[in-house]
């Protein structure tokens, strides 16, 4: 007897995993050809994956409500006979459901639900198992976890602080950006030794016309420069398209007592860097911003190192529908390795969070690297 090893096909539509709903067949049946093995649910659709072969189910891969992937084992089958040739890749057939043929969850099993589903209840820390589901044929949607979460328990002596103003609306942006966004971090250290005495100069001059100089106006010409070289830094993914800013709307998160707000630097292409200083020296000392101030960010920049000695890296989160932020922390004395040994130097801290859908882990390691060099190297800011 030979053993033919079925794979999860090509369903379309860019699906590349789907949720075992139910095994039609059990391991010793046997299989006529064309016949139905198995139940398969992606977020596309639900579908019944036909044996390519007769012969005999020998071996399930994947059990009931467990992911299948792409081009992965899902069952074996003992053939009836050897296959005359082979081809390269033999692609079984799909049979989509219709609605009415979608069969109704068996008794004991698992709850439906898409592989996303699936991962949002873990992280919430839900029982499948234990939610109704307001879907098709039982099937648990996200909103139905959101029905499921625990209520707060409530004790005599608690306070109650409404969170509403800036700092609900942050919290629930903050929180969408996580579910919708999947970020990726990307740490480093730079050498900030030039920049001090560049900085200490350009201080001097700011003193004369009482403009005090801080370090941000660096941060701000450096990262505009960095988005010429990289323009997908400053982008938007609309759907399956990717939307590259021309403007270079820069937003400055900053902590006030209503809460973190982001108000925005505008058109930072077209500014040289003294157009920058005098132009964030107006923006951080208005008295209150209006409400187009905080509209139409394309990047942002948190500067985390204001907020005192302690902390070395963080992981900000995205401002929607932006794909990068960057932290960054205050110049401090560290030890570095130099010529094989030890010195004491001014190193800055670079913490970058990114949209893994847009930037890879090569795209942000060369985008973070031209920033750390225009940081080392000032004179190219001015």
């Amino acid at each position: 007897m030979t053993t033919y090893t079925v794979t999860l096909p090509d369903i379309g539509e860019g699906v590349v995993e789907g949720e075992v709903v139910e095994w039609l067949k059990e391991v010793g049946d046997a299989l006529e050809q064309d016949e139905p093995v198995v139940v398969v649910m992606t977020d596309k659709a639900t579908v019944e994956l036909p044996a390519p072969h007769p012969g005999t189910l020998s071996k399930r891969h994947v059990e009931a409500g467990e992911t299948a992937i792409k081009d992965k084992p899902l069952y074996d089958i003992e053939l009836e006979a050897e296959l005359e040739s082979k081809p390269e890749k033999e692609v079984p057939k799909v049979v989509p459901l219709k609605k009415q043929e979608r069969r109704t969850q068996p008794r004991g099993a698992k709850a439906l639900a898409t592989p996303p589903v699936r991962k949002l209840a873990k992280e919430l820390g839900i029982d499948l198992s234990q939610v109704t589901g307001s879907g098709k044929d039982g099937r648990v949607l996200a909103e139905d976890l959101k029905q499921s979460v625990p209520a707060v328990e409530r004790r005599d002596d608690d306070e109650e602080v409404a969170w509403i103003g800036v700092r609900g609306m942050m919290a629930k942006k903050m929180s969408e950006s996580k579910k919708v966004i999947p970020h990726f971090s990307y740490f480093e250290k730079v050498d900030a030794g030039r920049l001090l005495k560049l900085h200490a100069n350009v201080k001097k001059e700011g003193d004369k016309e009482g403009i005090r100089v801080t370090y941000m106006p660096y941060f701000i010409r450096a990262l505009s420069l960095t988005i010429h070289e990289f323009p997908e830094l400053n982008s938007s993914l609309d759907g399956q398209t990717l939307l590259l800013h021309k403007h270079h709307n820069i937003g400055i998160a900053m902590s006030t007592e209503q809460g973190l707000i982001v108000p925005v630097l505008k058109d930072v292409e077209g500014m040289t860097f003294e157009e920058v200083i005098r132009n964030y020296e107006t923006f951080k000392t208005k008295s209150a911003f209006e409400p187009s101030d905080m509209k139409g960010s394309t990047i942002t920049i948190s500067n985390f190192g204001v907020f005192g000695n302690g902390g070395v890296w963080a992981t900000p989160i995205i401002n929607p529908p932006e794909v990068a932020i960057l932290a960054v922390n205050r110049i401090q004395k560290q030890p570095v390795v130099r010529k094989g040994g030890v010195e004491v130097a001014d190193l800055l801290d670079l913490s970058w969070s990114f949209d893994h859908r847009v930037i890879d882990g090569n795209l942000a390691s060369k985008i973070s690297h031209h920033f750390s060099k225009l940081i080392e190297n000032p004179a190219h800011l001015l």
